[in-house]
């Protein structure tokens, strides 16, 4: 993964997200909208986790050592993880602070600014996610899909509380708060598909059939290789650790076999680029 690349989006993002937050906030507060100012909250924990985002690319490009003899890639889909814990709490909260001031008895008609500011963030945001989503579909960084997934969640919170906003202008004006309380929503669910995205990295889970079969096939179509029986990938950040049985001629001496495992070895880091490490195990195949 370019780290440099990774790193820009997540600064600009920051940037943008503190300039959105007090334009969100400000006006908020100044043109009484609810939904407005729900949605500045929403920005403000963006900051935090973008924060939290860049200081986990310092501490995963440590290398490895005699404690983590698979380097501390993982400190980047653990920051991501507790980030998307946070984006599932902050959304409970905001839903249950848009239902409270729904049923409040003194609401106040949202201004036309509270429109204008809600507009410039919905085309701010939506440069921003084009520009994170194809970082993260190039480079496979947890990080970066983190920030992607929160813009668009920002895209579809701000859109909501543009409509509640407008609706509330009419003479309706609970649906700002109500748009408060749907933007909740929209965190939460943005929050609990980042959480599952995540775990599988922190239980050690296995990759998808289509990588298995790749690798395997790889390995396979390299001379001297009799069969692939076993292939177990570990994933660290971003990338796999891959440990691979492979069978050879029985009647082979010790250095053909390692020089068998040594283009194997070559073969799969240069066919998958995911994979930071190979390990080859050889053994006798069968008669």
């Amino acid at each position: 993964m370019s780290e440099k690349r990774a790193q820009a989006i997540l600064i600009i993002s920051t940037v943008a997200n503190v300039m959105l937050l007090g334009l969100k906030i400000s006006t908020g507060i100044i043109a009484n909208s609810r939904a407005l100012i729900a949605d500045g909250i929403n920005s403000a924990l963006d900051i935090f986790f973008s924060v939290m985002i860049l200081v986990s690319f310092r501490l995963a490009a440590k290398p490895a050592d005699k404690r983590h003899p698979y380097g501390h890639g993982n400190i980047e889909v653990l920051v991501a993880f507790i980030a998307a814990l946070i984006i599932f709490a902050t959304g409970g909260y905001i839903i249950y602070d848009g239902i409270k001031s729904a049923f409040g008895t003194q609401l106040e008609e949202p201004g036309l600014l509270a429109l204008a500011a809600a507009g410039f963030t919905i085309i701010t945001k939506t440069i921003l996610f084009i520009y994170a989503k194809a970082v993260s579909r190039r480079w496979k960084s947890p990080a970066v899909k983190v920030q992607a997934a929160d813009h668009l969640s920002d895209i579809l919170a701000t859109s909501v509380a543009l409509v509640g906003i407008f609706i509330a202008r009419l003479g309706l004006r609970f649906f700002d708060p109500v748009g408060a309380g749907l933007i909740g929503g929209f965190i939460c669910w943005t929050g609990i598909k980042l959480v599952r995205e995540n775990m599988h990295v922190l239980l050690d889970a296995h990759p998808d059939d289509k990588f298995i079969l790749k690798t395997q096939k790889c390995a396979q179509d390299c001379k001297g290789v009799a069969d692939v029986p076993y292939i177990r990938a570990h994933p660290v950040g971003t990338s796999y650790f891959l440990e691979v049985t492979i069978t050879v001629n029985g009647k082979l001496s010790v250095r053909q076999g390692h020089d068998i495992a040594e283009r194997v070895k070559r073969k799969l880091l240069k066919c998958e680029s995911s994979l930071k490490d190979v390990i080859v195990h050889v053994e006798p195949a069968g008669d």
